[in-house]
C-alpha cells in the first residue's frame, strides 16, 4: 500500500502540483493521524482538483485561440479589401497621369510633377 501512496504523490507532483499537493499533505497530516486510505483519499481528491483545474485552463486556452484565428481571419479580409482599394486608387492615378501627360498645353510645372511622381505608392509604381 506504501507503494500506491508513492506512486500517487509521484504522479501528482510529475504534473506540476507540487505546491498543491504538498500542501494538501502537510495539512491533512497536521489536522489528525490518517490511515492509509484516508491518505490515499486526499491525494486523490487534491490531484483530482489539479486535473480539474488544468481541464478548465486548457478549454480557456482553446476559447482564446478559437478567438484568436477569427480575429486573424477578419483581419486579413481586411487587408484584402484595403489592398483592393489602394490597386484601384493606383489605376486612377495612372489614368489621370496618362490624361495629363497625352494632352496639350498642360503647364510645365504639373509635366514635371507627374513625370516624376517621387517613387512609388505603398510598393506600387506609378
Amino acid at each position: 500500500m506504501t507503494g500506491n501512496v508513492w506512486a500517487l504523490l509521484a504522479a501528482a507532483v510529475g504534473g506540476g502540483g507540487l505546491a498543491g499537493v504538498v500542501t494538501t499533505l502537510i495539512a491533512g497530516m497536521l489536522a489528525r493521524p490518517k490511515t492509509r486510505a484516508d491518505a490515499v483519499k486526499v491525494l486523490t481528491d487534491s490531484a483530482l482538483q489539479q486535473v480539474n483545474e488544468l481541464q478548465e485552463r486548457t478549454a480557456e486556452a482553446e476559447r482564446e485561440a478559437s478567438a484568436a484565428r477569427v480575429e486573424v481571419a477578419e483581419t486579413r479580409r481586411q487587408m484584402r479589401e484595403l489592398a483592393g482599394e489602394i490597386d484601384a486608387a493606383v489605376a486612377t492615378l495612372r489614368t489621370w497621369r496618362a490624361a495629363i501627360l497625352s494632352t496639350p498645353g498642360v503647364p510645365e510645372p504639373l509635366l514635371v510633377m507627374v513625370r516624376d511622381p517621387g517613387g512609388t505608392i505603398n510598393g506600387r509604381h506609378l
